[in-house]
């Protein structure tokens, strides 16, 4: 990871190819303008932080996990889910899974509900290809305005 590191300082990320790249490989969770998975965080005007920071979310999702992203595992009789905490009541909760299918759960149902240290994001982004990293950090530096 921090052989990358320097990709938020160098020029030569293609945004249209960036685009490319998120539609592929971070849609499914995240949205960015109209488009995108309800999983993740929102990434509407996210280029408003610096690249570096950027990046180093993209390449260690772990490192500051917002309680919203946090994983959690629900253990049932039947059945083992991890996701993210959807909603919940007194008689039930909702886990969204990493593919955005919400799962409904009675407690009383629930053997065990333990959050993990791990947010919901994969890791192992680094494994693109350097020139895929820089074309996305591109296209996520254009999103500057929230709507």
């Amino acid at each position: 990871m921090k052989k990358l590191i320097h990709l938020a300082d160098e020029p030569g990320g293609n945004a249209g190819r960036g685009q490319l790249v998120f539609e592929k490989t971070c849609m499914v969770c995240h949205t960015l303008g109209e488009k995108g998975g309800k999983v993740g965080p929102e990434l509407t005007g996210v280029g408003a932080r610096p690249k570096a920071d950027i990046l180093l979310q993209v390449l260690d999702p772990n490192r500051s996990v917002e309680g919203n992203y946090r994983q959690w595992i629900v253990k049932t009789k039947n059945d083992v889910i991890s996701g993210r905490i959807y909603a919940e009541s007194k008689t039930n909760i909702e886990i969204m899974d990493a593919a955005g299918q919400i799962h409904h759960v009675l407690r009383e149902d629930i053997v065990v509900l333990k959050p993990t240290e791990k947010g919901i994001m994969p890791e192992g982004l680094e494994a693109l290809p350097e020139q895929d990293i820089k074309d996305l950090l591109e296209y996520l530096s254009l999103s500057k305005v929230k709507r």
